[in-house]
């Protein structure tokens, strides 16, 4: 995706600057120089149309989470989770982003020679909530989804809750839904 942005954004610079070039030259090394100046504008022009969409429009499968909740909350074994016997795992990273949505803003920065405005350094926190529980001698693992929280903020949220509950499906033990909707509250 950014790839595609860039070579976008380098047709533009320079599609544009061939034809501006090329409109009116007049000396005698470049033969046919209005015919390069016309292909310097198509790809101007293409560059243009690189760039307006190079936005994803890549559609995830659809699907009712949600009912699949509640059908594990109705009819899911249900396991007290208490939060002092889990362990946490976390991942921090920084990632770069794009700062502006609007492909005009970006193409003004780059043709200022300013295209580093064009991204900015986001610090990513994610944890996991891992809870081993003993089921008849023999021990389960469950992990929670990545919650975007560092360790140490979800420990004392957790430490405030004490315990949750983990709805387990019946037939497929590899089907089941941490209750942490208390960390979702603003």
């Amino acid at each position: 995706m950014m790839t595609r942005r860039i070579v976008a954004i380098a047709l533009i610079i320079l599609g544009l600057l061939s034809w501006i070039f090329l409109k009116d030259y007049s000396g005698k090394f470049i033969p046919y120089p209005s015919l390069l100046g016309f292909i310097g504008l198509i790809t101007f022009l293409f560059g243009i149309y690189l760039l307006w969409n190079s936005t994803s429009k890549v559609k995830l499968p659809e699907f009712d989470m949600l009912q699949q909740i509640e059908d594990l909350k109705l009819n899911g074994e249900k396991i007290k989770v208490e939060f002092s016997k889990c362990e946490i795992k976390s991942n921090g990273y920084t990632e770069e982003r794009e700062r502006y949505s609007d492909y005009r803003i970006q193409a003004w920065n780059v043709l200022a020679g300013d295209s580093d405005k064009n991204v900015e350094l986001v610090d990513i926190n994610q944890s996991r909530i891992i809870f081993h529980h003993e089921i008849n001698g023999n021990t389960e693992t469950f992990i929670s989804g990545i919650i975007p929280k560092d360790q140490i903020t979800l420990s004392f949220e957790l430490d405030e809750k004490k315990e949750t509950t983990l709805y387990v499906d019946r037939n497929n033990r590899e089907n089941f839904y941490f209750d942490l909707e208390f960390l979702i509250r603003p």
